[in-house]
């Protein structure tokens, strides 16, 4: 049996389980089905400075996609901690161990009010004076007073959410990612526990030929005739960016594509939107 080389794809939805997504995170590649070098195992071994920032780019990229899937604007908080001269924690662990326990006391004001405890997504980051700080993403359910009046180590910033509306919250997700990991390889966000996690669908065959495929390696990705065919892939929703890679092993074209869900189109809990 000969080898045929298809186009796949593989598609990331920032929502629940076989729900239409606002946001998904499009993947296309060739494949050469009957090859097993394809999915086999690696016959070289990446340098630790590509595989380290091949690791930090799929970080960023699921972390995207879990922002995306959870929190929303001007229904959510993006709060930013600092700490004050007395109460500056001696190191990271220390520095995370007290904004968990500014959550737990978050908590239990929201159990009082009958609430269940918050969902957040908590990001460590030091300044480029060096001084340590946090930024958290957390839903919109309690009052910004009770939040800002739990902190009590310095400075506590609590905002709603802005979301544009052709890039959602793509350039604050962007701060927020960069350096996904700290010098000690421990992740620089925490997750809590009951977020939604973003799930994946492949596709066997897409829309695009293979001819088309290899045209995309050459025409730029701002063009029209580009747009056009990723969103013919993709009813309903519209190009926000794409990634174009060329393995340098293989010569092979990789599209990352993130897409949002068109002005109008309605998300169904049966999975499927207008």
């Amino acid at each position: 049996m000969g080898i045929k080389n298809t186009v796949r794809k593989i598609t990331r939805n920032s929502s629940k389980q076989n729900v239409k997504a606002d946001y998904i995170q499009v993947s296309y590649f060739n494949f050469e089905e009957g090859s097993l070098t394809m999915w086999g195992p690696k016959r070289y071994r990446e340098t630790t400075p590509k595989q380290k920032r091949l690791n930090e780019k799929k970080a960023k990229r699921y972390f995207e996609a879990l922002v995306e899937a959870n929190f929303k604007g001007n229904r959510d908080f993006y709060i930013t901690l600092t700490f004050d001269k007395d109460n500056y924690p001696e190191n990271e662990k220390e520095g995370k161990k007290i904004v968990k326990n500014w959550i737990g006391r978050i908590n239990y004001r929201r159990r009082k009010l009958g609430m269940d405890n918050c969902k957040y997504i908590i990001v460590f980051e030091i300044s480029p004076k060096g001084r340590m700080h946090f930024h958290v993403l957390m839903d919109g359910q309690l009052s910004r007073d009770v939040i800002e009046d739990c902190w009590q180590h310095g400075f506590c910033n609590c905002d709603r959410l802005k979301s544009d509306p052709k890039i959602g919250l793509s350039k604050l997700i962007s701060y927020l990612s960069k350096g996904q990991e700290t010098e000690k390889n421990s992740k620089r966000w925490i997750p809590s526990k009951g977020l939604i996690k973003p799930w994946v669908s492949c596709s066997k065959s897409t829309k695009i030929s293979r001819k088309r495929f290899n045209l995309l390696r050459i025409i730029p990705e701002d063009s029209e005739l580009f747009r056009e065919t990723i969103e013919r892939d993709n009813p309903g929703y519209t190009l926000q960016s794409v990634e174009k890679t060329i393995c340098s092993d293989t010569g092979q074209l990789y599209l990352f594509c993130r897409m949002r869900l068109k002005a109008g189109g309605k998300i169904k809990q049966n999975g499927r939107g207008n």
